[in-house]
């Protein structure tokens, strides 16, 4: 796995894909060599949309997220282009050569346990294209945040909600159920096609969710006592949709 150059010289921080400005790792010197240092990374926020980005051919990004000591987190890189390797580290200076915990071509996500207070990500471009279109993400089951701004609260056992959906528009439903009762999750298309996910986790989608349907019912057992997310993504990338949504429990 080839280790990125990092041109100090870029200044203080790089354009990413949607206007956000997230920071170049600095090439720091180590004992081993070469370093990374990610101290200065951007802030992801847990639970919450992916944070998008582009990287230039063999470039690199830092990243970093506050944690709680003993709570599980787990990163997700998404790449859309290119290819890239994470990195996820608890400290902020890494020796990209010898960093054990490393999802190469960030495919499957990295979990583990925080024991401090910070932890810090790199997504580095490999070199093997033009560069690098991704997503980064932290979700925890530990961390029960409040929904994300533009989800809408839904009631138990009362009318179906109308929404409309513009094409690839992910809306976002939080309910509050009872641990051990029944509940049944309707999203009925009245046009268009849609895909319906549910979990805990805030942020629920097409990349962390506990149940999935493209038909729209969901029938699940509350295993806790809180608050159920509920995804509906439209799939027709070109018409849209329109869809009722509805949240029943006997």
């Amino acid at each position: 796995m080839g280790v990125p150059r990092i041109l100090v010289g870029l200044g203080s921080a790089v354009l990413a894909g949607c206007g956000a400005i997230v920071e170049p790792v600095l090439v720091v010197p180590c004992p081993s060599g070469e370093c990374w240092d990610l101290s200065a990374g951007s802030e992801v926020l847990i639970n919450d949309r992916p944070a998008d980005a582009d990287l230039g051919r063999n470039e690199a990004h830092a990243w970093r997220f506050t944690t709680i000591p003993g709570h599980q987190y787990f990163v997700l890189t998404r790449v859309f282009s290119g290819s890239a390797d994470t990195y996820v580290s608890l400290s902020p200076i890494i020796d990209p050569v010898t960093h054990a915990m490393v999802d190469v071509g960030s495919s499957t996500g990295l979990a583990f346990t925080a024991t401090d207070r910070v932890a810090y990500i790199a997504v580095a471009d490999r070199g093997n294209h033009g560069g690098t279109e991704y997503t980064v993400r932290v979700v925890s089951y530990d961390e029960r945040l409040d929904p994300i701004p533009g989800t809408t609260r839904l009631l138990v056992n009362d009318f179906p909600v109308p929404r409309a959906l513009v094409p690839g528009e992910t809306a976002r439903f939080v309910f509050d159920a009872i641990r051990g009762a029944d509940y049944t999750i309707r999203v009925t298309t009245i046009r268009g096609a849609t895909e319906t996910f549910a979990s805990l986790i805030p942020s629920v989608d097409d990349d962390f969710f506990d149940v999935a349907e493209p038909g729209g019912l969901i029938a699940f057992s509350a295993t806790e006592t809180g608050r159920y997310y509920v995804a509906v993504i439209d799939r027709t990338e070109a018409a849209g949709s329109e869809v009722t949504i509805q949240i029943t429990s006997p």
